[in-house]
Order: structure tokens, then C-alpha cells, then sequence
């Protein structure tokens, strides 16, 4: 099997320089180097953003750096979109800017490609954590919770009905089967999620490793997934779910109702109940969050 892989990335200007850094550094720390990554500008990055780019471009040691840039802000699917269309490789290989991706991660990703060649979409295991770690190590150190996902289709194809079923910080999937599914299209908050709706309709097979192959910054996450516009984009999710004949009226109106309610409540509490009954220290979430 061809191990070339393309790595897609999405910045903005808000993002944290040091935080950037440190994910572009795991992606050159890889066991099995990327081909190239290509990394799409969504609108005018700040200064430091920019000299982050700069030290990047000119490593002989990274992978090609193909940058994007955008003229203005198009959101994640937007950018994503823009940056799918440039990868060269059959298979990418998502990273978050603020992420750290596990030394082996691509490794183990390939791996299971040639090991099961009928697989369209793969992600793994994440270690969730928050501060300010900016190494693999510093990362390990502070994990608050691993986001465990069920491994086969046949798990994943009744799962995928009530949760999305693949990690998007550390997902690697087939270009040209994403591309045939529509690729990333607008959908507000739920772009990966949608996409591995309409791969799913068309055929493809998913699966997940049970390592742990990310570790993921979830600072302030709880102030993501709440407020009116959470629960709207919510109701409108739940909606093409239900369009698509994907879930029922009855389970879409209990999911609705369910995660309208979550999003809905107090930023304090939220986040207790991220942290403290979804995601308490040490424990793997598998299943239903």
C-alpha cells in the first residue's frame, strides 16, 4: 500500500500561536511522514499567526507546506472544502490547530488501511486535556478524560443514528469517497458529522482504533456547545437527519429535545456536567455521552 498521506488543516486568526505550533510540531514528529499538509488560511491571520507559517515553510524537516489562503472568513466547512480539493493523496489525515497528534498516530492509521482495505473512513481513541501543554508528553500529563468510540461498521452504522461516530480531530479517510459524498458542505457546527451521514448513505465503511492517537484541547469547549445558536444548529441537524431517513420522527424529536435542553443550560453547569458526569477524571466515555 502507498503510505503517502496528506495532512489537512484549517487556521484562523484567533487561534493561539504556541498553540499552533505545537500541533504543526507533532505533525513533523510523526513515525511515518506526511507527504504534505496542506493548511488553509480561513481569512487574514494575525502577524503571529503568519511568522508561525513562515518558520514552517522553510523546514527541510516538515512535510510540504501547501498554504491556502482565503480572503475572507468561510467557516471550518468552507475551509475545509477549499483545502480537500488541493490534497494530491488518496488518503487525508484531519489535525486540529490546537491539537496534538500521538507520534504513531499516521502510523497507525496506514496500518489499518492495508490491513483492511475495505475501509473508507478511520479515526481512534482521543485523549481530551486542558492548559496550556504544548508537547505529546506535557499533553499526556493532564488528561482529564479518552473519548472512547465503538470499533466496527456494524457498531458504528446503528451509533451514527444518535452521535457522530468518528473523531474529526483524528480522523484519516479516503479523498475520492468524501469527494463522491459531496465533500464538506455548510452545515453549521455539524460539517463532519454531515459528511460521515452522506458517505454512510453511499456505502462507506467506518471504523476506530482503540489507541489513543490525539490528545485534544478542550479549553472553554463547554462555552462551544451551548447557547441559542448550539441549539438551533441542533434543530436543524436533527432535521436533515430525519429528511435523510436517517432517524425517525420519534428519535429525532428525543434528541432534539435532550441536547436542546444541555445546551441550554448555565455555562457553570454545562460544564459540570461535561466534567464532572460525562467526563469524569480517568474515565473512558464509550457510547452515549
Amino acid at each position: 500500500m502507498d503510505e503517502r498521506y496528506s495532512v489537512l488543516m484549517s487556521v484562523y486568526r484567533k487561534e493561539k500561536p504556541e498553540y499552533f505550533r505545537a500541533a504543526l510540531l507533532s505533525i513533523r514528529g510523526q513515525s511515518c511522514p506526511a507527504d504534505e499538509v496542506v493548511l488553509v488560511c480561513d481569512g487574514p491571520l494575525t502577524k503571529e499567526l503568519d511568522q508561525v507559517i513562515q518558520e514552517f515553510q522553510f523546514q527541510e524537516s516538515f512535510p510540504r507546506l501547501k498554504v491556502i489562503r482565503l480572503p475572507e472568513n468561510l467557516g471550518l466547512g468552507g475551509a475545509l472544502s477549499k483545502g480537500l480539493a488541493c490534497c494530491k493523496n488518496e488518503l487525508v489525515a484531519r489535525m486540529d490547530t490546537d491539537d496534538i497528534a500521538e507520534k504513531n498516530r499516521c502510523q497507525r492509521q496506514l496500518s489499518y488501511f492495508k490491513e483492511h482495505p475495505e475501509t473508507d473512513v478511520l479515526s481512534g481513541t482521543l485523549a481530551e486535556f486542558e492548559g496550556g501543554a504544548l508537547t505529546e508528553k506535557e499533553a499526556a500529563g493532564c488528561v482529564l478524560a479518552k473519548k472512547n468510540l465503538p470499533s466496527s461498521h456494524q457498531e458504528l452504522s446503528a451509533y451514527l443514528k444518535y452521535r457522530n461516530p468518528i473523531n474529526h480531530p483524528c480522523v484519516m479517510f479516503r479523498k475520492g469517497k468524501a469527494e463522491r459524498a459531496g465533500g464538506y458542505q455548510p452545515c453549521p457546527l455539524f460539517e463532519d458529522y454531515d459528511l460521515w451521514v452522506r458517505m454512510y448513505l453511499q456505502g462507506c465503511r467506518f471504523a476506530n482504533l482503540s489507541q489513543t492517537i490525539l490528545y485534544m484541547r478542550v479549553n472553554d469547549m463547554h462555552m462551544r456547545r451551548g447557547g441559542i445558536s448550539y441549539a438551533r444548529a441542533i434543530i436543524a441537524f436533527q432535521v436533515k437527519m430525519h429528511r435523510r431517513r436517517v432517524i425517525t420522527l420519534p428519535q429525532c424529536l428525543y434528541s432534539m429535545a435532550v441536547r436542546v435542553a444541555v445546551s441550554l443550560l448555565p455555562n457553570g453547569i454545562r460544564k459540570r456536567l461535561y466534567g464532572r458526569k460525562l467526563r469524569s477524571p480517568g474515565r473512558e466515555v464509550k457510547g452515549k455521552r
